[in-house]
């Protein structure tokens, strides 16, 4: 899984002020379901670190199975794979992920969410 985080500024005329907010670039997005990045883009940092926390311990053997998502993606942790799930399409399995790439991507993106926060 090829990604990259920006932060992007911007003016809001409705209060006159400046902010930003960080955006994500997924290569291929479409491959991993049309909502995966907004799914992820919504996950508040406590959240992102519990999520950060239950893939460590998949990985390292301590937790057999977990699951998280926002609202239209659950994604379901094993020990190698990860599938993103369709939840309104019945279900669907939109692909299959290596967890470590899963963990990489979760953690890459809580790190640049502390590090750039929105304004």
């Amino acid at each position: 899984m090829n990604y990259k985080f920006e932060k992007y500024n911007y003016f809001d005329e409705r209060d006159n002020t400046n902010k930003s907010t960080s955006l994500i670039f997924i290569e291929n997005e479409d491959k991993y379901g049309v909502y995966f990045s907004t799914e992820i883009k919504n996950l508040n940092i406590n959240y992102l670190n519990d999520i950060v926390n239950s893939l460590e311990q998949i990985l390292q053997g301590e937790l057999q199975y977990y699951e998280f998502g926002y609202e239209a993606y659950s994604i379901e942790c094993k020990n190698d794979i990860s599938s993103i799930i369709d939840i309104y399409n019945n279900y669907e399995s939109i692909t299959e992920i290596s967890t470590q790439e899963i963990y990489e991507f979760i953690r890459d993106w809580r790190n640049h969410l502390i590090t750039n926060p929105d304004t």
